[in-house]
């Protein structure tokens, strides 16, 4: 068996916070006790093992403490850089490279570079696992390329990707590839990048998993942690045909509340109760409601620190109640569709005249006779 996971972000410390950092180190250290404890041959990363490129010294030797245990254990850990991997700067190396080839700790596949695979021996069943580091869009035909040349020769074969699909990220430049060009032959496609899991049988066979990350790093990641969990799957490949079970890990909650600005601590008072117990959650904030009220609700808003680990204001949905609803007519010049909103807004025809005059004269020295004379009929 194989522990399929992604997207640690490990040294990631979202908002700033210490707090958040260890958030990711935790589950990461659940990841390994389950290793252990289900006696997995080996743990495959999908990309996206740090946060970023470089990552500091507390992140390296987090790393390095963990990935021991698990060669202690004969656990071996087979990854591909992802795009939080890729160096930003031409000719630095990648980390990863530092930690398989120089230090021994991990193997590392890029795709289009030696070695093309990693064969492990798990019970007298070989499995090859192959993988293609991230690659962006303006390289797609390259990595098409690179997908196209694998030729899967193993008893049981795994392929690792971190990239966006069609089929899952809709938008111009988010995804890289579609399902339908995956090469066949595979039992199981271990990806990354995105940070929800989702899991789909292929119609040539196979399954394609996407891990997500073990952390909820943003909170439209929210929705997917209620409804799949968090953590990564176990995968048997004893069979022919691979089969998964999810295991997840134990992450801080993290909630998206509304708070109106006219209901303030009654909002906060039912937060409270339904949040009573446990582990403290971050909250994001939705604020709506009158935006006159909006400085004292902000004060108010300071109760949360007592039941939250942290929270912010995640939209601003204030309006103006003062503000008259305008809807103006789809007919008529610039100068009527003026008049008609100020007109709509109190001002009466000879204000509305002399506004139009500014307007029209606003590069004139005629203009600061009008607003003079304006001024004196606002008195």
């Amino acid at each position: 068996m194989i522990l399929h996971i992604s997207d640690t972000h490990l040294g990631s410390r979202r908002y700033n916070r210490d707090s958040r950092e260890q958030d990711v180190y935790d589950v990461f250290s659940q990841l390994i006790d389950l290793a252990i404890r289900e006696h997995v041959r080996a743990i495959v990363h999908s990309g996206d093992l740090f946060d970023v490129y470089k990552p500091g010294n507390k992140s390296l030797k987090f790393f390095v403490d963990k990935v021991k245990l698990l060669r202690d254990k004969g656990i071996d850990f087979i990854n591909i850089p992802g795009d939080h991997d890729t160096p930003k700067v031409r000719d630095e190396i990648y980390t990863q490279r530092l930690l398989g080839e120089s230090l021994g700790l991990i193997e590392m596949l890029m795709g289009d570079q030696d070695p093309r695979f990693v064969e492990i021996d798990d019970g007298g069943i070989r499995i090859r696992v192959y993988g293609i580091r991230s690659m962006s869009t303006v390289f797609r035909d390259n990595l098409l390329n690179l997908l196209g040349s694998l030729k899967p020769e193993g008893e049981r074969n795994v392929l690792m990707l971190h990239q966006g699909f069609r089929e899952m990220l809709p938008y111009d430049n988010a995804w890289q590839l579609e399902i339908g060009s995956l090469p066949k032959g595979f039992q199981y496609y271990a990806c990354g990048h995105l940070h929800s899991r989702d899991v789909r049988v292929l119609p040539w066979g196979g399954i394609l998993a996407v891990a997500g990350s073990p952390e909820i790093i943003r909170e439209e990641e929210i929705e997917g942690w209620r409804k799949n969990g968090k953590g990564g799957y176990l995968v048997d490949l004893s069979k022919r045909e691979a089969e998964i079970h999810p295991l997840n890990v134990d992450v801080r909650p993290q909630e998206v509340v509304r708070i109106d600005t006219a209901s303030v601590d009654q909002d906060i008072d039912n937060i409270r109760k339904k949040l009573s117990g446990g582990r403290k959650p971050i909250l994001h904030v939705i604020l709506e409601g009158d935006s006159s009220k909006r400085s004292y609700a902000m004060k108010r808003l300071s109760q949360l620190s007592e039941i939250a680990e942290f929270y912010r204001i995640y939209k601003d949905e204030t309006t103006d109640s003062q503000l008259r609803e305008v809807k103006a007519s789809n007919n008529g010049t610039i100068s009527e569709l003026i008049a008609e909103y100020l007109r709509k807004q109190g001002y009466n025809d000879e204000e509305v005249k002399l506004i139009l005059e500014v307007i029209g004269k606003y590069d004139s020295d005629e203009a600061d006779e009008i607003l003079k004379k304006f001024a004196e009929m606002e008195r």
